[in-house]
């Protein structure tokens, strides 16, 4: 038996859609629930650049949920889901010292800075790990075969991956 049936008071989650055309220049044309969504300064138009702040924007500083489409130029369409960011369970004094004693043994991040040029400005750019390649075969198909063991070897490239202009990146992971 289906459960709307079974509780008439149930209704269907609507969220509001935020639609983002992307043209070639990387100039958006924004819209929520179809009506015109204006960039912050009414002179100029929203681009990639802005798009965390445009979707601060769309999400009212992340306090609403929204579903959101991007429409690349290039025909490609993405969708999401942008949630509610998330609240702090409680501040310190409220944790047990065995919480607090925790994050402060958590290991420290170690950040990279990996560097290229040749890309659209503004275009979405990919950052990916490269653990092995493969050869194409004679109908234009590729399988990897991955080692799990060697994401943690770091015997392994880092890529940029520019979406539109195709440009690729690589430089050799830090020993």
């Amino acid at each position: 038996m289906n459960n709307h049936s079974a509780n008439p008071q149930l209704l269907p989650v609507s969220l509001p859609l935020a639609i983002v055309t992307v043209g070639e220049a990387g100039t958006a044309r924004v819209t929520l629930d179809g009506a015109n969504f204006a960039p912050p300064a009414p002179a100029e138009a929203w681009n990639r650049a802005q798009f965390r702040e445009l979707l601060d924007a769309l999400t009212q500083e992340r306090e609403c949920t929204i579903r959101i489409e991007l429409h690349e130029f290039d025909g490609s369409v993405f969708t999401d889901i942008v949630h509610v960011a998330r609240q702090e369970r409680g501040t310190a004094k409220d944790q047990s010292p065995s919480a607090t004693r925790r994050a402060r043994h958590r290991p420290t991040h170690q950040l990279i800075e990996v560097t290229g040029s040749g890309f659209v400005p503004g275009e979405d750019v990919t950052v990916a790990l490269s653990v092995s390649s493969a050869e194409g075969s004679a109908d234009g198909s590729a399988r990897a075969v991955i080692d799990l063991s060697q994401l943690m070897d770091r015997r392994s490239e880092i890529l940029l991956i520019g979406r539109i202009s195709g440009v690729i990146v690589t430089e050799p992971f830090p020993s």
